[in-house]
């Protein structure tokens, strides 16, 4: 049985991966992060995510944006890498 420290809610989930509500539910929509239960039913519904996969899934994004294309920053009149 899952105990309540390996589950997060909406919020918590949204602040652990650094997304907005609108990007978790577009994620769930798309397949890319499953919702563990859910309580009740339309917008309101309580949706429960497993914590592992959370970190998982904030793992491989970390990766994604850490090993991406650097992009030049503008600073001041100097252009420097990041």
């Amino acid at each position: 049985m899952m105990g309540p420290d390996q589950l997060l809610d909406r919020s918590e989930a949204c602040q652990a991966l650094g997304i907005s509500r609108q990007t978790l539910l577009s994620w769930i929509r798309k397949g890319k992060l499953k919702v563990w239960k859910r309580v009740g039913h339309g917008s309101n519904a309580a949706l429960l995510f497993e914590r592992r996969h959370i970190n998982r899934l904030r793992h491989i994004n970390d990766n994604v944006v850490l090993n991406g294309p650097l992009k030049r920053l503008r600073i001041g009149q100097e252009s420097v890498m990041p």
